[in-house]
């Protein structure tokens, strides 16, 4: 040691081993964890990479067409952008700041945006969830596109957006697409549905949503550190849904809209329906229901006030009313029951009651007639609407000797001619109908059946309810000599080349237990409501066959939604056009008209807009085309 300097300290040997020991110990940690990350767990971490560099993406099915019977576009779709955020994509630490700064570009609740996200994080993160409901404008898909840096996770897709071509026209029949919603999507996703898909949410769009929808393609792709795509490395096109062909003539479908958005201008009635069918394979025509509503704001994306207005508007505008709602028939209902005294033999074409007072009176209430009429067979009887006839067939009265057909078979024969029960049209929502009896008047009211019951019913009054295409359906299998079809609008399906993978068959629901003379009877008697004047065709021009019908139902005052006037009565006329003015059973056409809060209408020289629009109809229909004049009538 030199002098003045400190003696150092001795290092004693265990030290070099405690660190030596330390080093090994990281050095076996380490290794440890690599066994794990590498041989352990070493499939489950490459798929993890794997996973973030490469991405499989769907690629979105056109969904198909729908087109009337001549092949004219009714729905089709056109380009636009989509907003979606694929959540692996985004950091968790930036989600509430993309979410809030991304629903304020959108118009959005914040909070919502959120929610999806984050759904869609636990469900899948690898997939995209949509943001928009409704597409959005070019520009600003541009700005999300050019900004990715600022939205992460977020992705803009073109996509084919839902367009209804004559929107309120064909609305209730067709209906519209919306979002899917989660119990929908965990119901399907067997069926390849993904969070992003829009499905029918009413009419056809959902009664054919099957054939309609297409099926995914996949896109797998490449990305680079930075989550950027590179490159596709394989894809399998998406396969569009097939072309939905209607029985629907557009044609028709317009003349009628016409003459009913005519009638409600004009004040004449608040509210219609209009169906025509051809009555030799249960083919619909034309069905239109008045007022409607814009299908495309659904697409876009109705607001809340605009969805207010709609189910606050009394005239009930997204319903169906051909098939969703019921109304007394009134008088049109004289067919089933004369029907049931014919087919129950207590009554002929001959049997003849003289009606020749305007009233009356049984167990002390009086019921009353338009007009005495005087000695009526049956077919006179029909022509001229007689109440106190068709009381007389009902439950018999003091007038004649006439034993009543009763009401259980009235109800047996009207439920066999379809009222009561759905047609089993090809559309949701539609309604049963009230075809009643005493079991079910005792049953519904805890009350006896009376007379005034059966007489109330005999005329389509009282308890019976219908929809105007039971009403028009049951007209159709009288015109077409007994059998009942179930109404279709489904023509075909074709797939993208136009080829036809399913074909509609007429469907018989039944045929009617009765005799082709008393179905003849009734055709006579039908074409004779117009030749005597009671339905009143000035200059007609074709041998048009039919029953008007008028029932109260209310108030004859006040206003509508609208500030209509309500004149507290509905008129119906149900009418077929046979190939010659004969009885034979060989109509192709058959229409039913039907006009809410119209004037009363009960006699030959009271008004009913239902004939006058039927008599225009048919004649432009008809006339105004020369195949279709040779096609309809000889």
């Amino acid at each position: 040691m030199k002098n003045g300097e400190r003696p150092r300290a001795f290092v004693r040997p265990y030290r070099f081993i405690a660190v030596g020991a330390v080093v090994l110990f990281l050095l076996g940690v380490l290794s440890v964890r690599l066994w794990d990350l590498q041989v352990v767990h070493g499939a489950h971490y490459r798929s993890l990479a794997e996973e973030n560099r490469l991405l499989r993406l769907p690629v979105a099915a056109d969904r198909g067409i729908i087109v009337d019977r001549t092949g004219k576009v009714l729905v089709r779709n056109i380009p636009g952008f989509a907003v979606s955020v694929v959540p692996i994509d985004l950091p968790k630490t930036d989600q509430h700041d993309l979410a809030f700064r991304l629903a304020q570009l959108l118009g959005l609740d914040g909070a919502e945006v959120l929610k999806s996200i984050d759904e869609q994080r636990a469900r899948n993160p690898y997939e995209p969830v949509k943001i928009s409901t409704k597409p959005i404008a070019r520009d600003l898909a541009l700005l999300l596109t050019e900004r990715a840096e600022v939205y992460p996770g977020v992705r803009i897709d073109a996509e084919s957006v839902r367009e209804y071509v004559e929107g309120p026209l064909y609305s209730p029949i067709i209906g519209y697409t919306g979002p899917i919603t989660q119990d929908e999507l965990q119901a399907k996703q067997d069926q390849g549905y993904l969070p992003t898909d829009q499905v029918g949410r009413t009419g056809l769009e959902w009664e054919y949503e099957q054939y309609l929808r297409g099926q995914y393609g996949w896109r797998e792709i490449e990305r680079d550190a930075s989550q950027r795509e590179i490159k596709t490395l394989a894809q399998t096109p998406s396969q569009a849904g097939g072309n939905v062909v209607l029985t629907i003539d557009d044609r028709l479908q317009h003349l009628l809209a016409n003459e009913l958005n005519t009638g409600v201008n004009a004040d004449a009635f608040t509210q219609a329906v209009a169906i025509a069918m051809n009555p030799q394979t249960g083919e619909i025509l034309a069905m239109v229901s008045t007022p409607s509503y814009d299908n495309n704001v659904f697409v876009r994306g109705i607001t809340q006030p605009e969805l207010d207005a709609l189910n606050k508007d009394d005239r009930h505008p997204l319903v169906n009313k051909a098939v969703g709602e019921i109304y007394p028939p009134g008088s049109t209902f004289k067919m089933v029951t004369g029907l049931s005294a014919l087919t129950a033999g207590t009554a002929t074409r001959n049997t003849v009651i003289n009606v020749s007072s305007l009233s009356i009176t049984v167990s002390g209430t009086s019921f009353f007639d338009w007009r005495a009429h005087g000695p009526l067979n049956f077919v006179d009887g029909y022509a001229h609407s007689s109440d106190i006839y068709f009381y007389t067939l009902a439950g018999g009265s003091p007038l004649s000797s006439v034993q009543g057909v009763g009401p259980d078979n009235i109800a047996k024969y009207g439920r066999m001619l379809g009222f009561g029960a759905p047609t089993g049209i090809d559309l949701p929502g539609e309604a049963d109908g009230i075809m009643p009896d005493p079991a079910w008047k005792q049953q519904t009211f805890g009350e006896p059946w009376s007379i005034g019951n059966t007489y109330h019913e005999a005329i389509g009054q009282g308890f019976v309810a219908v929809t105007p295409l039971q009403l028009l359906n049951a007209y159709a299998s009288v015109a077409n000599g007994g059998t009942l079809y179930v109404p279709h609008l489904l023509k075909e399906v074709d797939d993208a080349q136009g080829n036809p993978i399913v074909v509609q068959q007429p469907q018989v629901l039944r045929t009617l237990a009765m005799k082709p003379d008393d179905l003849r009877t009734i055709r006579e008697g039908a074409r004779k409501v117009v030749t005597s004047n009671h339905a009143p065709m000035p200059n007609a021009k074709l041998w048009i066959a039919g029953k008007t019908g008028t029932a109260e139902f209310g108030l004859s005052s006040g206003k509508d939604s609208a500030g209509r006037n309500k004149l507290g009565f509905h008129n119906w006329f149900v009418s077929f056009l046979p190939q010659q003015d004969n009885t034979d059973p060989t109509a192709k056409i058959a229409m039913v008209v039907f006009t809410f809060d119209s004037s009363r209408g009960l006699c030959e020289t009271c008004l009913n807009p239902a004939i006058a629009i039927s008599q225009r109809v048919y004649e432009q229909y008809v006339l105004g085309d020369p195949a279709k004049k040779a096609e309809l009538i000889k």
